[in-house]
């Protein structure tokens, strides 16, 4: 059976441009694809990007694609292509929309659907190194208006910048999820 996912950065990218730092919202699309068809118990086969920028920056688009390497490499998938679009109309100086395409296979009998779970199961939760790729929206809201930080500004309780937290990359759970799926099995899995 095939699996498919397709999704962008959103928000997150607002920081990217705030640093001038595009090496992790690459791998951010990839492991978040990846962990949306993990959930059913598929394997990555390959993933394709769409980067979407107002003036090519090469460095940029190069910082783009090795995070977008790092992930394929992560979950286990090929990079086959994509498309990157000059759009000066669209998109603000110095800004760009990132998305991704995964696609992955599972064996019918292998599809992790959820029916299996019964009360009584064990819920096993993995850890996150913040907020990954969903949130952005709120969190600029209150570190930036609300709270009144720059992205450059340091927390001394993290030991970074607001902004170099915001950045961590999207941790991939595909390697965990499929290595527990296979040795034990699992009843169902949320990307959440």
């Amino acid at each position: 059976v095939l699996v498919s996912s397709i999704d962008s950065v959103g928000t997150k990218l607002k920081i990217a441009f705030a640093l001038d730092r595009h090496d992790t919202v690459g791998y951010d699309i990839v492991a978040h694809c990846g962990n949306d068809i993990v959930v059913q118990g598929a394997e990555p086969l390959f993933f394709m990007d769409y980067i979407g920028i107002g003036e090519l920056r090469p460095d940029v688009v190069a910082d783009l694609v090795d995070g977008l390497a790092r992930g394929c490499l992560e979950v286990g998938c090929a990079l086959i292509g994509g498309e990157t679009a000059e759009l000066p109309d669209l998109y603000a100086a110095g800004e760009y929309d990132l998305a991704g395409s995964i696609v992955g296979v599972v064996e019918r009998p292998h599809v992790i659907t959820g029916e299996g779970i019964v009360p009584g199961d064990v819920v096993l939760g993995l850890p996150s190194v913040g907020l990954h790729t969903n949130g952005y929206s709120l969190a600029r809201k209150i570190a930036f208006e609300a709270a009144e930080l720059d992205p450059r500004d340091d927390v001394p309780e993290l030991g970074i910048t607001v902004g170099e937290e915001l950045l961590k990359p999207h941790r991939s759970y595909v390697k965990a999820c499929l290595d527990l799926a296979r040795s034990v099995g699992v009843g169902g899995l949320a990307h959440i």
